[in-house]
């Protein structure tokens, strides 16, 4: 696969003048890295959690295949290094006796590291935008892109909106925003070179699933707490499975019937739903009984997952509160 990637005339016209090497890290995270060289490695946690599916690879390695070959790297250096000779630049006009100089030194040291995490986080835009042009050409459908950040979110987090504007990497709901713009234009060359998707190197499109802000009311009268929440998906062949957890002071809720006990004991709430496209989809609605809980456990948080019909997960909500009448 990875060969295929960098021989596409996307990559092999830049011309890079190394030999690309891909190497596997003996570590737990989920990340992967690429240097300006040609070295492309991936975390050995990334590595468990895309397991042998091509196409989640595919938007891996063609996220990192673009960084290197647009030179991405570089840019951030250059960008280090003006700032480098801009502060040499104000401290010496400082020494000289300009005292404004000393201000605009200060200036400096704050919207320099600022102005550097929003260069890193327009050149991961970048990346997934040129990565997905690129599995596109090489046969690999461009959902892939979105089943990656759905996957890789559900299981390292969501930033806040706050602590993305000093990262270097913006957060997955931006991802998924910016990646759908480029969306069409990576499909529509998708579609041009592979009309068969069943032909493709990487297969049929994944089924995928996006989430929207859920809403919990507490509902008195019929004793039930009911959750809206929004969903729509594409690809799919038929009902997801909503798979709901309860935590109550960062410990999850005990089971207190068996028919919603999961393996290890815990509440266990499961309903499958329709998920149509986006055009068609409507809020799944779930009316939980408020004989779930115990009494004492009545405001909760819920958990709640999306799985497709082979049990693979697909997209997970955000954490939020309900709260549950009394039985």
């Amino acid at each position: 696969m990875r060969c295929v990637l960098v021989e596409n005339p996307t990559v092999s016209s830049f011309g890079v003048p190394y030999r690309w090497s891909f190497t596997i890290l003996d570590t737990n995270q989920i990340n992967a890295h690429s240097l300006p060289d040609g070295e492309i490695a991936v975390d050995g946690g990334m590595a468990k959690l895309l397991g042998t599916n091509g196409g989640l690879w595919a938007a891996v390695l063609s996220h990192e295949v673009s960084h290197t070959a647009r030179r991405h790297a570089v840019r951030r250096y250059l960008y280090a290094l003006y700032v480098q000779e801009q502060r040499a630049y104000y401290q010496m006009r400082a020494r000289n006796g300009d005292n404004s100089a000393n201000w605009a030194l200060l200036g400096l040291s704050i919207a320099a590291p600022i102005a550097t995490a929003k260069l890193s986080r327009d050149l991961e835009h970048d990346a997934d935008t040129q990565g997905m042009m690129l599995m596109a050409r090489a046969g690999y459908h461009p959902d892939y892109v979105f089943a990656l950040h759905h996957l890789t979110r559900a299981f390292t987090g969501e930033r806040s909106k706050f602590a993305a504007f000093f990262s270097g990497h913006p957060r997955w709901e931006t991802r998924d925003q910016r990646s759908e713009r480029a969306y069409a234009d990576a499909l529509a060359e998708y579609n041009r070179l592979w009309p068969d998707p069943v032909s493709s190197p990487g297969g049929p499109p994944p089924p995928i699933a996006f989430a929207g802000k859920p809403h919990a009311t507490e509902r008195k009268r019929t004793k039930t707490a009911d959750i809206d929440l929004p969903l729509y998906c594409r690809n799919s062949s038929g009902p997801v499975t909503i798979v709901m957890h309860f935590i109550k002071g960062n410990r999850e809720l005990p089971a207190l019937s068996e028919e919603y006990r999961d393996a290890s004991g815990n509440l266990e709430f499961q309903q499958k739903a329709e998920c149509f496209d986006k055009d068609d989809a409507a809020p799944v609605v779930i009316h939980l009984p408020a004989t779930l809980v115990p009494v004492q456990s009545r405001k909760v948080q819920a958990l709640v997952s999306v799985f497709d019909s082979r049990g693979e997960l697909l997209e997970r909500y955000k954490a939020f509160d309900v709260r549950f009448p009394k039985p």
